[in-house]
């Protein structure tokens, strides 16, 4: 047959064979690009904890080895106007100048949607976040319109912004007593700060967890979503860990069961009930955790 005779273009059979060869190719490197792209979002988290690691430290070092003190909750610390702006009648808060996280830095890139809306009070609404959503604070203004609203993906160690309170309070003093053990008010004079845990992914603005506090049983257990436990830093945001800024400004992933092991305050326990050194075993987690590395 001479070749001007020769039918034009590609079988069926070849094109069902290009196809089959496309869709393999694929199925292969999907879950490789998946995986990458989720890596980066994690360096791209770490990167804006970094950045708030030099906010806080020019403050700290102004400051006298102090960090910002918790008035009116730590939302207003993480919050980039309300960080910057709140003070007065002798409270402690970083100054505008300090403040150089952008609004995307408050965001960890696995965490940028949030959820409704549960509406608030007068003067403003707090909205929980989730594994993969921001929380949210909203200010209203006097006349009850809108007047702020700021999504976060990061959450406090809650030991860490004890505020100082009044010296003629009595019931201050009670407090002083019951909880300076557990506060840490001097940075420059704390020892292994490297395992004193500052930022880290939160769905919530912060928490002051305990060393007998228990695993959440589901990863969205909101019953435990509270300002004293681990749920809110305790999710599966990057492949088994979330990531952490600890008291001396360096930045890494910790693994969830790590949580357990990390000296969140001075009488924390770090070989307690839910660590390897303080006994617990594989069965003793919850399902969705029990895949995930022990500390």
């Amino acid at each position: 047959m001479r070749m001007k005779d020769r039918p034009k273009g590609f079988t069926l059979i070849e094109l069902l064979v290009v196809i089959a060869i496309i869709a393999l190719l694929m199925a292969i490197l999907l879950p490789t690009l998946q995986r990458v792209r989720r890596q980066a979002k994690a360096a791209a988290c770490q990167g804006n904890l970094r950045q708030w690691a030099t906010t806080l430290a020019l403050f700290v070092e102004d400051n006298e080895g102090r960090l910002p003190h918790d008035f009116g909750g730590t939302m207003w610390i993480l919050t980039s106007r309300a960080f910057s702006e709140r003070g007065g009648d002798g409270h402690m808060q970083a100054p505008r100048q300090y403040h150089g996280v952008p609004t995307k830095g408050m965001l960890c890139p696995e965490a940028t949607r949030s959820g409704a809306s549960t509406g608030g009070g007068t003067g403003g609404s707090y909205d929980s976040g989730g594994t993969f959503r921001a929380w949210v604070l909203t200010e209203y203004a006097e006349d009850g319109s809108t007047l702020r609203v700021s999504y976060v993906s990061y959450g406090l160690n809650g030991w860490l912004f004890q505020p100082p309170g009044d010296p003629d309070d009595l019931l201050w003093k009670v407090r002083l007593l019951s909880e300076a053990p557990r506060t840490y008010t001097d940075v420059f004079s704390l020892r292994r700060r490297a395992d004193v845990p500052l930022l880290l992914d939160s769905r919530g603005d912060s928490s002051s967890p305990t060393d007998d506090t228990p695993p959440p049983s589901s990863e969205n257990d909101a019953l435990r979503d509270n300002n004293s436990t681990m749920a809110r830093f305790c999710m599966n945001r990057h492949n088994g860990h979330v990531n952490c800024l600890f008291l001396d400004w360096s930045v890494r992933k910790v693994g969830l069961k790590e949580l357990w092991t990390l000296k969140w305050h001075p009488d924390f326990n770090t070989a307690g009930r839910w660590t390897k050194a303080g006994g617990v075993q594989p069965k003793d987690w919850p399902h969705w955790m029990r895949k995930f590395k022990d500390y």
